[in-house]
């Protein structure tokens, strides 16, 4: 009985010390001096943004806001408070919002024709409405004029999502990077 209940004790110790040690070795391995990414070296005429970068809302009296660039994400988006949509006579969607620059603290009121409406799911409930509407937005030298939805980011630091509807065909994106288009 008690040679069983040492080879217990004795496996239990391994798994514990085993477990500490492949613990070590990859930590070891992070922090060593693996390969890292390297910059591209492609000759592609495409920009590259970083994963933060600075964007130009021109619709919004080009006003300048954080960008988190998201490939993940496939609409752009962006911060808006006191969204209100309605029908109008003629049966066309709008809809009325403001911009609060985090900046400067100015409050933009704006009123456009929604693109479309999307739905979105979520956690709690039924699918949300957001409105989607078009903007032109500049980073760096790259304008676009796109879809953006607009919901309320005040819990983001940044205003703005860009997805792959301002990405494709448009730019590469350099995850490991901040505010390359700034330079």
């Amino acid at each position: 009985m008690t040679d069983i209940l040492s080879m217990n004790i004795s496996f239990l110790n391994f798994r514990f010390f085993s477990g500490w040690i492949c613990a070590i070795a990859l930590i070891s391995l992070f922090y060593s001096g693996a390969p890292r990414a390297q910059a591209c070296t492609c000759a592609s005429p495409l920009p590259v943004f970083g994963m933060l970068e600075t964007a130009r809302l021109v619709n919004l009296q080009k006003l300048e806001v954080d960008a988190l660039i998201d490939t993940g994400a496939t609409t752009t988006s962006m911060d808006a408070r006191n969204i209100r949509m309605y029908v109008n006579r003629q049966g066309k969607r709008w809809v009325y919002y403001d911009f609060e620059h985090k900046r400067s603290g100015k409050t933009v009121s704006m009123h456009q024709p929604v693109s479309r409406v999307a739905y979105v799911l979520t956690h709690k409930g039924p699918p949300a409405e957001r409105a989607v509407v078009k903007n032109t937005i500049a980073i760096g030298d790259t304008l676009r004029f796109l879809e953006v939805s607009l919901i309320n980011r005040n819990k983001f630091p940044q205003q703005l999502l860009i997805g792959r509807n301002y990405l494709t065909d448009t730019a590469l994106v350099d995850s490991g990077a901040k505010h390359l288009r700034d330079k």
